[in-house]
């Protein structure tokens, strides 16, 4: 995966769990699973990402 999809997936988890989103929800896509998305994205923090797209 190139770094800068990495960057937009990194984001869009933190913007999902900050909205509530469970890791098994996250985890919902094709070849993954709860675990995997929370070992994956577990240490992404909300705050580190502004909704104006800084970060």
């Amino acid at each position: 995966m190139p770094e800068w999809a990495g960057g937009l997936m990194r984001r869009a988890v933190a913007v999902e769990r900050q909205d509530g989103t469970s890791w098994a929800r996250i985890g919902a896509v094709p070849g993954s699973g709860a675990e995997v998305a929370r070992s994956r994205f577990g240490r992404v923090r909300a705050a580190t990402f502004h909704a104006d797209g800084g970060g």
